[in-house]
């Protein structure tokens, strides 16, 4: 009867920025358990954004706990353990493999002048070509190099820099190690070649022995070390996969692994995900080039900071007490466009397409026939408007695209879906994949345990048929497509007003 059982389930963690979640799958992709922990972001200077990782470990033995339990699964029906997280932050590791700080994570803004002096160094062209990628805040090299300037004792006691999912997967197999995906959002890393970029560590002064190797992200990369087996109630010795960052674990579970199909995400942030036959870059560097969790595939990203925090932002400080749905409905009543209203949602700042720090969110038209329901609306338009800007630079690099997935919070009610169709021009299709990025991972650990041959075949087994498309409207689409041309005029107004950095 063991023998029978074994082997049934596979077990996905994702080191998320306001918590950790862990779900358990069957082999089919069915959803059989999930669990949330949620841990503090600690800022305890202006622009600092930090976590202790052992707050990471925690919550990662937790939830998987909880997972076990409430699927009522024997520990010895978990064939693998894949692991995906939070991009681009940094872990500081000395000889004994102890952290030396909090982690600086991808939120943190202190490292500014850094990467002003970092892209200047550089230039815009080996820029690109050693990395494929603008420099942002709270990139692993930014916040390295805010180190070397800032902290000189943090960096002398530093052995290892590790990514936040990396660092957790040494917690549970003792092996140190990193892979394409989340690798190459550190910039110190050339997704071109699929290896650290050795130009760039000679720049800030790094050596490949304080980085992880880098393996394929299903790649079996040990097994649970027998405390955190106990603490989880799994077996010793299960096998772990590498995993892959957050944005590639989304964009597998959904089947969006090959180039045509591409993906937007509306939850705190937004993101838009076109995978890549071959390693394209935005030669202005407005998009990331990122490697995907498939050998051989790459995707291009575009990255607005403020998509559903936006609108948290709003109910808070305009609506306090309404639910989300709330708010969705009454600005389902309102004129499209919001008569003459727009919202810039630059509350933390903007990446696609700008790279811009220093920006600021604005409201622009507000008159005063304009009510709450009003500024709810042009916050959801200007989300999207935001989003379309992205997806635009994609199709100007020759990005094919037959299908458009959506996720995350833009598909849990009709006018988030409806924008999307109307604001693209394009139909829309939602996901069906709950917990996603978590399920991208258990997804990995599947190829890694050899359930799934490959990428391919965990897709045409686990991926369900999504609902039928939202159409766009051909009146709406006429009208936001001249109410986005002025979307796109207020930044530069912002910018020569000086609400916006260089």
């Amino acid at each position: 009867m063991a023998s029978m059982r074994r082997h049934q389930a596979l077990a996905g963690i994702d080191i998320g920025t306001s918590g950790a979640k862990s779900v358990l799958i069957d082999q089919d992709g069915n959803l059989l358990a999930w669990a949330g922990q949620e841990y503090p972001l600690d800022a305890p200077y202006p622009d600092w954004a930090e976590q202790n990782p052992q707050a990471w470990l925690d919550a990662a033995q937790n939830t998987l706990r909880r997972c076990l339990q409430a699927s009522g699964l024997a520990p010895d029906q978990v064939a693998a353990i894949g692991l995906t997280g939070q991009m681009h932050s940094l872990v500081c590791l000395d000889e004994s493999g102890a952290p030396v700080r909090p982690a600086i994570i991808w939120a943190d803004r202190r490292s500014r002048r850094q990467v002003q002096e970092l892209t200047n160094r550089f230039g815009r062209q080996n820029l690109a070509a050693w990395t494929g990628n603008p420099l942002a805040t709270g990139f692993m090299l930014a916040s390295w190099a805010w180190l070397c300037q800032e902290e000189p004792q943090t960096v002398a006691r530093t052995r290892w820099l590790l990514l936040p999912k990396d660092e957790v997967r040494y917690r549970m197999t003792g092996q140190i190690g990193s892979e394409p995906s989340d690798a190459s959002s550190t910039l110190l890393f050339d997704p071109h070649r699929r290896s650290w970029s050795q130009p760039v560590l000679d720049q800030v002064g790094l050596t490949l022995n304080q980085l992880p190797t880098v393996h394929e992200s299903a790649e079996v990369a040990g097994g649970l070390v027998p405390g955190f087996a106990r603490a989880c109630g799994l077996l010793s010795g299960t096998p772990v996969v590498y995993g892959c960052s957050d944005q590639a674990a989304q964009a597998f579970s959904q089947g969006v692994i090959r180039p045509g199909l591409v993906s937007c995400t509306i939850g705190t942030g937004g993101q838009v995900l076109a995978p890549v036959a071959e390693p394209v870059h935005d030669p202005e560097l407005r998009l990331h080039l990122f490697c995907h969790a498939l050998p051989g595939v790459w995707h291009l990203e575009s990255a607005i900071l403020s998509a559903g925090l936006a609108l948290r932002w709003l109910r808070d400080q305009v609506w306090p007490g309404s639910q989300y749905t709330e708010l969705a409905d009454a600005a389902a009543g309102m004129e499209a466009a919001t008569e003459g209203l727009f919202f810039l949602p630059y509350l933390a700042g903007e990446r696609t397409p700008h790279m811009d720090s220093s920006v600021r969110a604005a409201f622009a038209g507000l008159s005063l026939q304009h009510t709450r329901a009003h500024m709810v609306r042009a916050a959801m338009e200007g989300v999207v408007f935001a989003l379309k800007q992205g997806l635009e630079l994609m199709l100007s690099l020759g990005v094919p695209l037959e299908r458009l997935v959506v996720s995350g919070g833009g598909t849990r009610h009709p006018l988030w879906l409806q924008l999307q169709a109307d604001i693209f021009g394009r139909p829309v299709y939602p996901s069906q994949a709950a917990e996603a990025t978590g399920r991208g991972a258990a997804l990995l650990a599947g190829i890694g345990a050899g359930i799934f041959k490959d990428a391919q075949a965990a897709v045409t087994r686990t991926v369900q048929p999504g609902q039928a498309p939202t159409l766009p409207r051909p009146d709406m689409v006429q009208r936001y497509s001249e109410a986005y041309l002025r979307f796109c005029a207020l930044y530069p107004a912002l910018k020569a007003a000086g609400f916006a950095g260089a």
